[in-house]
């Protein structure tokens, strides 16, 4: 019952989602769907049916004691890759066709170690741990979201690996530029906006980059000006204006 009031609270007051996707009686909407035009509205609508209809997201090692939601767990996803690439190309995840869900932090055959998240473009997949992806909507303003990273991830690779651009060409190249010299700042100094991890490479700097721009954009605005303006020519879109 818990977990239930849990992400009934998630779907309702968090992220735009609705409990029967294209449902007019069920169709609960937060701030970022309310600041949509009818016609993004619709665009939203159709591109999360599609995201569900298109990507298999399984629970796997769960025991029949341990109550989740799942089809909520799936509506959530699919909102918030909907957010994330509602002003890009279609094409966007269309190179992952299953999400896997694990009830902890899980063994990767391929690193030989335990994470939280992976993300592998050659097999299609985004493998996710269900305690940090529960913990990253539990504090919607902290920058650190598990499912916004590891979807981060996706686009970043799906833009590098596949023969179709999600990313305007112009956009990724300026975004490029501020975040290398934002990058070669955060390794010379220990205080910065950006959490340590985002130093690691290119990749972990977008992914940690997107969880601020969608859960804490006011303060990634303030605080790194250049690269939020990046980020909106690169998402094309203001998620502080879309939010505020």
């Amino acid at each position: 019952m818990r977990e239930q009031r849990w992400f009934k609270k998630i779907l309702f007051y968090y992220f735009p989602r609705y409990l029967r996707p294209l449902s007019q009686q069920h169709k609960p909407i937060n701030v970022y769907y309310k600041h949509l035009t009818p016609e993004e509205r619709k665009s939203f609508e159709w591109r999360a049916y599609y995201f569900l209809n298109t990507t298999a997201i399984e629970f796997r090692g769960f025991s029949g004691t341990e109550l989740i939601n799942q089809n909520a767990v799936r509506y959530l996803i699919a909102s918030v890759a909907t957010q994330m690439s509602l002003f890009l190309t279609e094409d966007c995840f269309d190179a992952f066709h299953r999400i896997i869900i694990y009830p902890d932090d899980y063994y990767s055959r391929i690193t030989k170690q335990y994470h939280k998240g992976e993300t592998n473009p050659a097999a299609g997949y985004i493998i996710l741990s269900y305690p940090s992806f529960r913990k990253g909507f539990e504090n919607s303003t902290d920058g650190i979201n598990l499912l916004l990273h590891e979807l981060a991830h996706a686009l970043w690779l799906e833009n590098k690996f596949y023969d179709y651009e999600i990313f305007d060409p112009q956009a990724l190249e300026h975004y490029q530029q501020i975040a290398e010299i934002e990058l070669a700042t955060m390794r010379e100094t220990e205080d910065h906006f950006l959490r340590k991890y985002a130093r690691t490479n290119a990749e972990e700097f977008f992914a940690v980059t997107v969880e601020n721009f969608f859960e804490r954009p006011a303060a990634l605005k303030s605080a790194l000006p250049h690269l939020y303006q990046a980020m909106v020519r690169l998402l094309n879109q203001d998620s502080l204006k879309l939010q505020s």
